[in-house]
């Protein structure tokens, strides 16, 4: 892979010529970007100081300050920046929550811009991950951030000082977009893709892999069968159908995993080797479900609520109240008790619904989701005149009306058409 070569002579050039180099990787998840950065360290003849910092959870400089200190301490074995001078951790003596274990001295915030300096001065190179990068960018006046890259940049070759390099890893491909003019000005601009192989024939190798790793086994007539099986289970043509569609649909390996754990699960004394059933239920699970799974099971007086908000957005409202579902209703009733149509004896007319049953039907669909408030809520505004959306298409009523089976709703929801 073209960035994969790239980021090895980066880094090589950071580890071997004491370079200060910058970078970004991006692509989408599961795309294999922290695999490429891992394997890209691991190819190195020199064993640089390592930093991974993430911005899911060093949400501000201070914590990305306590970790990289944190970091370098486990790896040196040595304190930077003399004692400790942090006024969070004044009562840290008496806070039984805490481990018992070796403190490290953490520098005060101020000492950002000595600490990061410092880098360079260590005895190896070091090598500084920040993955989820667009997060940092959201930092106050992203001074991490510009410390990092100017310690990178000012960085020269013989000046008896080791390379640094920082790599950003992220999956938004406008995060250069994200820095401040000054930070940016000093990113080198290197921007390395990542995607996902898109063959057919690698997500197969990727399975087969997979499948066929070796378990220690005293029975050896069982690692045949196991083999044989997963001989046939890859030529099985609808296997091979069911993984085209998946990677038509998505390129991400994460769901390939599990949908593998999913066969994997699935096996049982009964069924000790994979199908393509299997497979199938496995697939199907990693699919959006759908939210409102059991619309024709809600009450009627709801279902008819929901017909009449239908109409609501066919005639150009968006938003709607209760006021205005009882009036549609009502009119409906009306309608249909002036045009009865009896079949068998008996009418197949809309029922009649008290104002009190459809305003709990209402409630209901609010407490399920499906009616969304689109405004803050007020005492000055009665219940019945707060505007909602509704959550549900045409069809997602259409499908719970039909299932429900009752001629007068299904006439009712027609007309929305």
């Amino acid at each position: 892979m073209i960035a994969s070569q790239q980021l090895k002579d980066l880094l090589a050039g950071t580890v071997t010529r004491g370079e200060g180099n910058s970078c970004f990787v991006l692509g989408p998840r599961g795309s294999g970007k922290t695999a490429i950065v891992d394997r890209a360290i691991a190819s190195l003849n020199q064993t640089p100081i390592v930093i991974r910092l993430s911005g899911h959870t060093e949400l501000n400089d201070h914590l990305a300050l306590r970790e990289i200190a944190r970091q370098l301490s486990l790896q040196t074995g040595k304190t930077y920046l003399g004692e400790l001078n942090n006024d969070d951790d004044q009562d840290d003596d008496g806070n039984p929550f805490l481990d018992a274990g070796p403190s490290i001295d953490i520098p005060p915030p101020s000492h950002l811009p000595t600490l990061v300096s410092a880098l360079t001065t260590l005895s190896q190179p070091v090598v500084v991950i920040l993955d989820a990068f667009d997060l940092f960018a959201l930092h106050a006046r992203q001074a991490l951030l510009y410390c990092l890259l100017d310690t990178a940049q000012s960085c020269r070759v013989g000046q008896g000082h080791n390379g640094i390099a920082v790599i950003g890893v992220s999956t938004r491909i406008d995060t250069i977009n994200l820095l401040e003019k000054r930070v940016k000005s000093r990113f080198s601009g290197r921007m390395l893709r990542t995607a996902a192989p898109i063959e057919l024939s690698f997500w197969m190798k990727l399975i087969e892999r997979v499948l066929r790793a070796r378990i220690e086994t005293p029975e050896e007539e069982w690692e045949l069968l196991w083999t044989l099986a997963i001989d046939s289970f890859i030529a099985d043509r609808k296997v091979l159908e069911q993984i085209q569609e998946t990677v038509a649909v998505t390129h991400d390996i994460r769901v390939l995993q599990r949908i593998l754990v999913g066969i994997v699960a699935a096996l049982a004394p009964s069924s000790p080797f994979p199908t393509c059933a299997q497979l199938s239920s496995a697939v199907h699970a990693q699919r959006i479900r759908d939210p409102f799974p059991h619309l024709s099971t809600l009450p009627y007086p709801s279902i008819c609520l929901l017909i009449a908000a239908v109409h609501a957005h066919t005639a150009g409202h968006d938003a709607v109240t209760f006021e205005m579902l009882y009036d549609a209703f009502r009119e409906q009733y009306r309608a249909s008790a002036a045009a009865p149509i009896q079949v068998a004896g008996g009418s197949i007319g809309v029922s009649r619904c008290t104002r009190e049953v459809l305003m709990r039907g209402f409630e209901h669909l609010i407490g399920e989701k499906i009616f969304i408030c689109v405004a803050a809520s007020s005492t000055s505004i009665a219940p019945g005149f707060a505007r909602y959306r509704s959550a549900l298409t045409w069809d997602d009523v259409k499908r719970a009306v039909d299932k429900m089976g009752k001629t007068s709703l299904k006439k009712w929801l027609t007309k929305a058409q």
